[in-house]
């Protein structure tokens, strides 16, 4: 090839030359050979098309058609004589009387009203027969097919309503408040979607599950939670839903629904409120009068008895979840609640601060909210609110946003739905005079004032108030609401901080006598009633007050339930909410614990107004901006206790020109514009 460098080559190359014209001539003869194989296949193929076009036409001219032919006309003729005969019977009926003669010649003549008047009762019998029927079909359950009509007939059929595909719409992240609960039955979750992991390893999961708690705590939520984490069939019928008239009817349904749940497997059956179903057998060796003790009885216990068989009996199936949900705990049989059919019993407690605040940034979410809103002091200050009291708080705040028309809920929405559901909404009817809306302030505000003064002073651990209103609610004329503390605080209360809010309670009559003398009223007897309470309790069931000797007897004295059922209590009892039985033995011992609670509350009272009457001009001041202005908080409180020191002469409050206003304290809270224009409305100075 280096020879060839250079050099520039011939053009057509004699070897691709001789190449070409090969090849050239190679297809021309392929062509040729093509094209006349197919001018002969061709002329073969017109051939025998012609052929056999020509014998199906000699065919048919020639032989089918001269067969076929009298059946072509019989037919032909049989059609237009049908037609011949149906219009003269159409001309005929048309032609006299018109069709109604004709069809009461048939019903006289032809024997019809006989007929009718045979099967009159046949007749009755087939439209009871329908409507019963018909009012069975109206009782079918839900997740039947419409046009299955024998299930709606079978009174057996379990009703309970399924969801094959766990699509429950609640998952773990909905249910907030009882992580312990939640964190018991995920282990049942874990089986449910991997129950062949436990069987390989030879794990019983737990077979029955019982949630009990107050009403509202979560106890359904959570079972559904189960089934929709787990995306597993849900069976959830209600404990009363297997009572009915028929007899055997309970038990028979108690077979078919886990019978249900054994074929779609592993699935999760759901009873709430099992005590309706589950309570205590009674036997059937009764006296015969014994009216509670019927048929209805009987076929309770025959249904308890199926479904104490269904939980653990030679049949029972794997891979059946059984939930059941109560708040009555006490009333189920003892035979339903043994390990082997309940192998888990999780207790749904109302949620602490902390499940409050979650709770609320669940349902908060699904509004719209300010941000200016705090749910922390709602969650701190509502103990023992319950999931779904929650819920209706945060909805009944949206629905006073929108009466209010404002765009989103603010802090005042939320106060005025908390004072609904603990108070009740605002009463219009009722018209209180200036004397008695006098009273009810100055009750309400030495109660507020006791505890800012006791905090600031003494550093007592009380309540410090969060906002004072005299606006008439539900059964109250006023109402005071307090910042609560942590849960701790109460759980170990010292002497000290409950004789503290023994003052607080006392700071409504101590605030009447500061202002009005020895002429007091019965605006603070609730708060008093309080007070005696609380002393007794320090002396007695708490034991705080030294030397309080109790005589011999070992406290506390506890209650033995001997019966199932409602308390027979006296209400009111002291010894009630601890429960224990009715005092002991020592009948002098209740002289004694009055005598000793007089002199505590004395002592108390005493403090407290020597406390009140060093800060008069303060209490003075506050209860005139409160019935100026119908509500106060926290803040203007302690305003007021830093604008008025102690031994601040009373003139100074009464000398002003206008009393029941504070115009000076814009200055130091620009950062709340509601509140300024609420202080700086006019107002018409009032003197106590």
């Amino acid at each position: 090839m280096q020879s060839w460098v250079g050099k520039i080559p011939e053009y057509p190359h004699p070897v691709a030359s001789s190449i070409s014209s090969r090849v050239m001539v190679e297809l021309g003869m392929v062509t040729a050979v093509i094209t006349a194989a197919a001018v002969l296949v061709g002329g073969f193929l017109a051939a025998a098309a012609f052929a056999v076009t020509s014998f199906v036409f000699v065919t048919t001219v020639y032989v089918v058609w001269p067969i076929v032919k009298p059946f072509v006309k019989l037919f032909l003729g049989i059609i237009f004589s049908i037609l011949e005969r149906i219009w003269d019977n159409l001309v005929d009926v048309f032609s006299d009387g018109g069709i109604f003669s004709k069809l009461y010649e048939f019903y006289t003549f032809g024997g019809v009203s006989a007929s009718i008047e045979m099967l009159k009762p046949i007749t009755i019998v087939l439209l009871t027969m329908v409507l019963l029927v018909r009012f069975t079909l109206s009782r079918r359950p839900k997740n039947f097919r419409k046009w299955d009509l024998w299930q709606g007939i079978d009174f057996s059929r379990s009703k309970a309503e399924a969801r094959v595909d766990g699509s429950t719409g609640v998952k773990f992240s909905d249910v907030a408040g009882i992580d312990e609960a939640v964190e018991e039955l995920q282990e049942l979750v874990r089986y449910l979607k991997n129950p062949e992991l436990f069987d390989k390893i030879g794990i019983k999961p737990p077979h029955g599950v019982l949630l009990e708690g107050p009403p509202g705590c979560g106890k359904t939520l959570v079972a559904k939670a189960i089934a929709g984490e787990a995306g597993v069939p849900f069976y959830q019928m209600a404990g009363s839903e297997f009572v009915e008239v028929l007899v055997g009817v309970g038990s028979a349904r108690i077979r078919d629904l886990f019978k249900r749940a054994k074929v779609n497997k592993p699935s999760v059956i759901f009873i709430d409120e099992i005590d309706a179903l589950a309570t205590r057998r009674q036997g059937i060796f009764k006296e015969t009068t014994d009216h509670l003790y019927n048929a209805a009885t009987q076929e309770r216990e025959t249904t308890l008895n199926q479904l104490l068989i269904e939980l653990d009996g030679f049949d029972t199936g794997k891979g059946v979840i059984f939930l059941a949900a109560t708040n009555r705990r006490d009333l189920l049989d003892p035979a339903l609640l043994r390990p082997g059919r309940f192998d888990r019993k999780i207790r749904i407690r109302p949620p602490n601060a902390k499940g409050r605040l979650q709770i609320l940034k669940i349902h908060a979410s699904k509004v719209k909210m300010s941000e200016s809103v705090d749910l922390s002091s709602y969650a701190n200050n509502l103990p023992g609110w319950t999931g779904a009291k929650l819920a209706q708080l945060v909805q009944e705040a949206a629905l006073v946003a929108v009466r209010k028309r404002h765009e989103s809920i603010l802090q005042s929405d939320m106060d005025d739905a908390v004072d609904r559901l603990t108070v009740g909404p605002k009463r219009v009817g009722i018209d209180l005079g200036h004397q008695g809306q006098c009273r009810r302030a100055t009750t309400e505000v030495g109660v507020a004032i006791t505890s800012h003064l006791l905090r600031r002073y003494e550093n007592a651990e009380v309540e410090c108030c969060d906002r004072i209103s005299v606006v008439p609610r539900g059964q109250t004329l006023s109402q005071v609401v307090f910042h609560r503390l942590d849960d701790e605080s109460y759980m170990f209360e010292r002497r000290p901080q409950l004789l503290h809010r023994l003052q607080v309670f006392l700071g409504g009559r101590a605030a009447e006598e500061v202002i009005y003398g020895r002429d007091t009223s019965r605006a603070s007897l609730s708060y008093l009633a309080d007070a005696s309470w609380l002393a007794r309790k320090i002396l007695t069931i708490w034991n705080l007050e030294n030397p309080m000797v109790i005589h011999g007897e070992p406290p506390p004295w506890r209650k033995k339930v001997k019966f199932v059922g409602p308390r027979l209590d006296f209400e009111g009892s002291l010894y009630d909410d601890y429960d224990l039985i009715e005092p002991p033995v020592n009948f002098n011992m209740d002289d004694e614990i009055a005598k000793r609670s007089e002199e505590l509350l004395r002592d108390m009272y005493g403090r407290t107004v020597s406390l009140l009457r060093r800060h008069h001009a303060a209490l003075l001041k506050a209860v005139k901006v409160l019935l100026n202005q119908k509500e106060i908080n926290g803040g203007e409180i302690d305003y007021i206790l830093n604008k008025y020191p102690p031994q601040t002469p009373l003139n100074l409050v009464l000398e002003e020109e206008n009393p029941g206003s504070l115009p000076f304290i814009k200055q130091e809270q620009e950062r709340e514009p509601d509140l300024q224009q609420v202080l700086l409305t006019p107002s018409i100075s009032e003197t106590l």
